[in-house]
């Protein structure tokens, strides 16, 4: 079987972290002979290019991560195609756990954006939205009972270890911040100062017991990693650049091997927990509380604008390491469980392709 793989490719480590985890779901749960790749933020699906998607692939997947976004976009989410051609594609194609990432101060779908998936949704084998609550964001936009599947980002650490990271101590905590969007992420751009004001103090006490390494995901992110590290001791930030992004499995390590991981982005949250480490969220999007709690692990989440975040997140800390092999047991258990969801709703999809010994 040959898939085209069509998914965000626009610089963002964990859209490609994101991209490794379905790869490596797909291959244990297909008998796969390739596995090909396309930008579906740069690839128009014009009628050539369809023509050559229907004569070289076997199934076309889209997704997962947060392409339901972006109201200026030509079709009011990531997908480059005219709407009209979407009966064109003659091969099963499937959208894979796709986020809905509009904010709350945002407008939502604009109409073309909502015919539109309509259209895909309707034509699609399988149209699923990843576990956050885009479910219901969705629905209530559009009236799409789309299926719920685990952001395959949390297959990431699945049956899967990755090397310690040899320059830092064994003690050690990841602090991943976000900085694109800031008129969104920070309640305002006005109050980003307020925030890494916040942020410092936290890291600063930190420090005092842990080495804390920033870990920036896209390179906007770099800015808000500097301003929080600057004049700290015992504070790091790792080399962006040495992992994007043809080089984001070394990422992995990182997040697997530390005490404890506190995440202002989705995937931020994601592969520490595929790894059954203990996480924090940084909320700063709705869907970041949702998938805490959808996790079974509500209580880890504080707001970033809270103004008492410093207090509370090393409170949270604190109580997340002492509870550390309890939420690895509970999150093996929930991964097996989401593990189970993605398979039975990939076989329920395509009976003909899953092999009796992968089900």
């Amino acid at each position: 079987m040959k898939i085209l793989h069509a998914y965000c490719l626009n610089y963002n480590l964990g859209d490609y972290a994101l991209g490794y985890g379905l790869k490596k779901a797909l291959r244990e749960l297909m008998p796969i002979d390739l596995i090909a790749e396309v930008n579906l933020q740069g690839q128009v699906f014009d009628e050539y290019f369809i023509n050559n998607v229907n004569q070289k692939y076997d199934l076309l997947v889209i997704g997962g991560g947060g392409i339901i976004h972006g109201a200026h976009w030509p079709q009011g989410w990531f997908w480059l195609i005219e709407k009209e051609l979407i009966k064109t594609i003659k091969i099963p194609f499937v959208v894979y756990a796709a986020g809905y990432n509009y904010f709350k101060d945002e407008q939502g779908i604009p109409e073309r954006g909502i015919a539109h998936l309509r259209e895909t949704a309707r034509r699609a084998r399988l149209f699923s939205v990843r576990n956050d609550g885009s479910h219901e964001r969705l629905k209530s936009q559009t009236g799409i009972n789309a299926e719920v599947m685990a952001d395959p980002g949390f297959w990431v650490g699945r049956n899967q270890s990755f090397p310690w990271p040899i320059e830092l101590p064994k003690d050690y905590v990841v602090v991943q911040l976000a900085n694109d969007k800031p008129a969104h992420r920070f309640g305002g751009a006005q109050n980003y100062q307020e925030v890494v004001n916040r942020l410092r103090g936290l890291i600063q006490r930190l420090a005092k017991k842990f080495h804390v390494l920033l870990a920036p995901h896209v390179f906007d992110d770099i800015a808000i990693s500097r301003d929080v590290a600057v004049g700290l001791n015992n504070v790091s930030i790792w080399s962006f650049s040495d992992f994007a992004f043809d080089k984001v499995e070394k990422i992995f390590g990182y997040y697997q091997h530390a005490k404890c991981v506190l995440a202002m982005r989705g995937h931020g949250q994601i592969i520490p927990l595929s790894f059954g480490i203990p996480t924090i969220s940084l909320e700063n999007h709705h869907k970041h509380r949702e998938l805490m709690e959808m996790i079974g692990l509500g209580q880890y989440n504080v707001d970033v604008t809270d103004v008492q975040l410093p207090e509370k997140v090393l409170g949270l800390v604190e109580q997340a390491i002492t509870n550390r092999p309890s939420i690895y047991t509970h999150l093996t258990e929930r991964l097996d469980l989401l593990w189970k969801g993605t398979s039975d709703t990939i076989h329920a999809a395509f009976p003909e392709l899953i092999t009796t010994n992968q089900v």
